[in-house]
């Protein structure tokens, strides 16, 4: 068993409730509240590295580097 996090990115949605997305999986779910989203993307999540497998996600690989960069932009 292995802990990883992930980002859950909410929205509303446009019909009401809440559209989320998970950026390192790639997957998107809806819940009526912020609740049921997460709820929503706990599972799908779940589900989907149940499937592939931890090894087979880009976004864990242990080769993979993350650098921060800070851009200037004009607006």
């Amino acid at each position: 068993m292995k802990k990883v996090k992930i980002t859950a990115e909410l929205s509303p949605a446009e019909e009401g409730g809440y559209v989320v997305y998970c950026p390192e999986l790639d997957i998107t779910t809806e819940g009526e509240t912020v609740e049921e989203a997460i709820y929503m993307l706990r599972d799908a999540a779940t589900g989907y590295i149940e499937v592939v497998g931890i090894e087979n996600i880009p976004h864990f690989s242990r080769a993979r580097q993350i650098q921060e960069l800070e851009l200037v932009v004009n607006g």
